[in-house]
């Protein structure tokens, strides 16, 4: 086994040579690809990111929303109830005022009408006494 310089010449050239053609032709196009694939990958997760965050706050502000939604309405139902409670109470008071019209109006219509008994009562005990009177007279 002799070493031929020659030989070895030409190997490390052919393995120069070899390496310059594969990084040109393979390892540059392969490193290229995988670059613009990182930052794909690092495009998409940052646009995540951002997607995410804007989708928090859609959310806080649909949250805020809702509740100032519900704020108002339990407003607008308290005041509701507030005006029907003084709307009752005001026809619960003209009610009873109306009544004790009423009841005053029959006690006046009672009363005229016992005077009127009282009176025509009176006057057939008049009319009797004297009728009674001249009988007892006259006999």
């Amino acid at each position: 086994m002799n070493i031929q310089i020659s030989v070895i010449i030409w190997t490390v050239i052919c393995f120069i040579l070899l390496v310059i053609i594969l990084h040109n032709l393979l390892f540059k196009p392969v490193l290229e690809v995988i670059d613009k694939r990182k930052r794909r990958i690092e495009l998409a997760a940052l646009k995540k990111a951002e997607e995410e965050r804007l989708l928090a706050e859609i959310e806080q502000k649909k949250h805020d929303c809702q509740a100032e939604c519900l704020a108002r309405q339990k407003e607008s139902v308290k005041a509701e109830i507030e005006k029907i409670h003084a709307d009752s109470k005001k026809a619960v008071e003209e009610a009873k005022n109306n009544r004790l019209t009423e009841v005053e109006r029959y006690r006046e219509k009672s009363e005229k009408e016992h005077e009127e008994i009282v009176s025509s009562v009176s006057e057939s005990a008049k009319e009797i006494a004297a009728a009674f009177a001249e009988k007892i007279i006259s006999q």
